[in-house]
């Protein structure tokens, strides 16, 4: 006798079907490194010997003895917090910007996808060159105008600007989904 599902755990099992490959991108690229991260900081482990637990004596040294830690946290919660809302509200003025031009509209929309769509090392050397104090086009730009351009990557104060910059350069994922939300939005919920 042949066994059938019913309704309900037919939709469950295809959508877990759909849902899938994600679930398997999920756990082996972001689940487990994690716990494995969490795991691995509470144990001396040098892939010879079995790994031993040694409590918080890892934690202990990275705060005691190693003194660019707080600074490297700091530096990255900068970026994060600056680089996304940069990201985001530059992403959402170009939308805004975009959907309201008439003339022109797919000539932007593709000059600010187009770097999107280069590989990030490629995007990155193109950038560096630019912005290469020496011979970058940028610097010589403003040298040209009686400004001297700053040493971008190479100055811890131009550092973290420059790479939010960078992170600019690709700002077309963004736009477009912003696009595509303020297109969907109704014109009579804007006059309300």
């Amino acid at each position: 006798m042949a066994m059938t599902l019913s309704n309900p755990a037919r939709r469950r099992l295809r959508t877990l079907g759909f849902l899938s490959p994600w679930l398997v991108g999920f756990s082996v690229f972001f689940a487990y490194p994690l716990i494995a991260t969490v795991y691995f900081s509470f144990m001396h482990y040098n892939q010879i010997k079995e790994p031993t637990f040694v409590g918080l004596r890892n934690w202990k040294y990275v705060f005691e003895q190693m003194p660019l830690f707080g600074p490297a946290l700091w530096n990255t919660l900068w970026l994060v917090v600056i680089m996304v809302a940069v990201r985001v509200v530059f992403g959402l003025s170009l939308g805004l910007l975009i959907t309201k031009i008439k003339t022109g509209a797919g000539f932007f929309r593709t000059a600010f996808y187009i770097p999107y769509l280069a590989p990030p090392v490629a995007a990155t050397v193109a950038f560096v060159f630019l912005l290469n104090p020496g011979s970058g086009p940028v610097n010589e730009i403003l040298q040209a105008v009686g400004i001297s351009g700053p040493n971008w990557f190479n100055d811890p104060d131009t550092a973290k600007p420059s790479l939010v910059l960078l992170s600019l350069w690709g700002i077309g994922d963004l736009m477009v989904i912003f696009m595509a939300s303020l297109l969907d939005v109704p014109k009579e919920q804007y006059e309300a």
